[in-house]
Parts: structure tokens; sequence; C-alpha cells
């Protein structure tokens, strides 16, 4: 396997507070890109998945096709054709330069649209996105990959992840809280402010952001629970609410919740991008993970309950498409009384 280095200009520190890429794709330029293209857990499961998968003479299409390396992988694997569908018209001539000097121009039609609007000569065989959010479905992942089920694949095709199921955890991280009561935020090239955010999603709080950041395990005050699971049968809900209980296992300050999500891409491969080893690249370099702030930090001993109630909305307003987000609240009891109560809301 080729390994992956990350261009130090881009590096980056555990408990570091990053600005939530996700909330601007069209506005990824090539910096980011390069970053994808070293994450040496995305790069590899998504190569051996993709060469698991797609046969000598099949169709591919391939969702979000940016810089057209999940392409080529497709084409190398043996696909007949794959169509290409982005929406980022910036990114078109990288990946048909790629594609084309691999040897398989007449083999990739690139389409420069949403894959809504988008309309193939044929069905095909295996549908590849790789419009992952590190909470799953920040990318907006699930209308359009349901869609894409219904109109792009045949009966027996196959989607590619299989599955992928999020999850969320409490954590202890004041560096982290601090970096957001300062607004502390760093970006690629710094061309992100917290104002922006602010601005974007029409908030006055930095506490109803959900950040991108390494949130080490050292940090995590109890379990993981599982939050959504996507199958991508066609059947996944784009809005949805899940109420887990998480009991306190080792005391401290309670600051948010360290989120991320754990991708079957195939019967063979997973990508997990729970881990927090950035020195010896067992986390992912472009995804890290999500943090969810709470404004207040409180704390808790072990044997409390923390009753958390998660919600992904949409807009009822159409217009405004960053009014899209989570909701993250709950309480603390501590026996048997709530001591506590916190409640963040994107949007």
């Amino acid at each position: 396997m080729k390994k992956y280095t990350i261009d130090p200009k881009m590096s980056y520190k555990q408990e570091e507070l990053w600005f939530p890429l996700a909330l601007d794709i069209l506005n990824w330029e090539e910096d980011f890109h390069d970053l994808m293209l070293n994450d040496q857990i995305r790069m590899i499961a998504y190569e051996k998945a993709i060469k698991e998968v797609v046969k000598p003479g099949m169709t591919v299409v391939d969702i979000g096709t940016g810089t057209g390396i999940l392409a080529l992988w497709a084409l190398e694997a043996g696909a007949r054709r794959v169509h290409g569908i982005d929406v980022n018209e910036k990114r078109i001539p990288e990946a048909i330069e790629r594609i084309n000097k691999a040897g398989f121009t007449r083999k990739f039609h690139i389409s420069n649209q949403l894959s809504y609007d988008v309309e193939l000569s044929e069905k095909v065989d295996v549908v590849i996105s790789e419009i992952l959010g590190n909470m799953a479905d920040n990318e907006d992942m699930v209308p359009i990959l349901n869609d894409a089920r219904k109109r792009f694949l045949k009966e027996d095709g196959v989607m590619l992840p299989r599955k992928v199921e999020s999850f969320l955890v409490p954590v202890d991280s004041s560096p982290l809280h601090e970096q957001v009561k300062n607004g502390q935020c760093k970006s690629i090239n710094n061309t992100y402010t917290l104002k922006a955010v602010e601005d974007r999603l029409g908030t006055n709080s930095k506490f109803d952001i959900m950040y991108d950041a390494i949130v080490p395990n050292s940090s995590l005050i109890s379990e993981p629970k599982p939050m959504q699971t996507f199958s991508f049968t066609g059947s996944d809900k784009s809005e949805y609410k899940a109420e887990r209980e998480f009991e306190i296992k080792k005391g401290g300050m309670f600051t948010g919740f360290k989120g991320y999500f754990i991708a079957n891409l195939s019967e063979a491969t997973t990508l997990d991008i729970s881990g927090d080893d950035i020195k010896g690249r067992t986390t992912s370099d472009c995804w890290k993970h999500a943090f969810l702030p709470i404004e207040k930090p409180f704390v808790v001993e072990s044997g409390d309950i923390l009753t958390l109630r998660f919600e992904r909305f949409y807009p009822k307003d159409k217009t405004n498409p960053f009014k899209e987000g989570y909701a993250w609240s709950g309480e603390v009891k501590r026996d048997g009384k709530t001591i506590y109560e916190y409640s963040q809301k994107m949007g």
C-alpha cells in the first residue's frame, strides 16, 4: 500500500478547533483536496473497497467525483464506463486530467451538475460516493444517495459505502471549549473565521456550531453510543431524532461531545475515523472528528447519568440551505435528580 503524507502547511494538533468544512463544500480549494488525497485512512480504505467491489465490465457512477481519484480506481479495477458527477466546476479539469493520463479517456463521462439534475444513459452496477461528513450525514448524504439509488442503480446493484453509523460520546476538553469561547478557529489558509460561520448559520452563539477537531480518546468521560445507522436501501431518513443515556465513567468537566462515523465501505473493508493518533496516522486528516460544544461546562462525577437528545433537521424555508443542521440538548442526573441542563441548536 502507498504511504500517504500530510503537507506540513496543513498540519494540526489534537484539541485544535477547525472550521467545519462540510458547511462550505463548493469553496474547497486545492489545499483541502490535497489534504484529502493524502489522508491515509481515507485513501487506503476507499481504494481497497472499490477494487473489491468493481469487477471487469461493470458500469459505475461516482457521486461527487471531485479530483477523480475514486473514478480512476474503478477504471483500474476494470469498469467498462464510469459516470462522474460533481457540482464544483473548479475540480472538473483535474479529474479529466487524472483520467486522461491513466489512458481511460473514452471510459469516463463527467457531468458538472447536481446529481438530482443528471440523467444517465444507463443503469449502473455500482454507485460510489464519498460525500461523508464527520457526523456521516453532514454533507447532505441521505437525500442525494436515496435519489441516486432510485434513479441510477440496477436492482441487483451495489452501493459503496454499504452502511454507515454515526456515534457521539461526552468529553472533557477544556482546550476546545476555550477556543470556542475565545473565537479561535483555524482553517486551511486561514480563509474562514468564526464570524463567517455565525453569519452563514444565522446564529449569535459560537456554541451552536459543530466544529472539526481531533478529539483525543483520553478526553472521553463515557462510552460512545450510536446515533443513526444509514443502510442506503433507499429508506434512510434525512431528518431524525435520537435519545441516549450515558453513564459517566470518569469524572471531569463536561464540555461537549465527540462525533464520528464508522463506515462499512464493502463486505471486507471498514473505514473508522474515531482514532486520535496523529503521528501514527490512525486518524483522518481531512475529516478529523466533530466537536459539539455546550455553552456552560459542568463538573460531572462517576455514576452520573447524562441524557442526550440529538436531532438532525432540514429547513422549512428551502431558500436558505444553511438553516439545516443539528441540535443537541439534555440534562445530567445524580441520584435520580436533575442537576444540570444544556441546549444547543445550529441554524
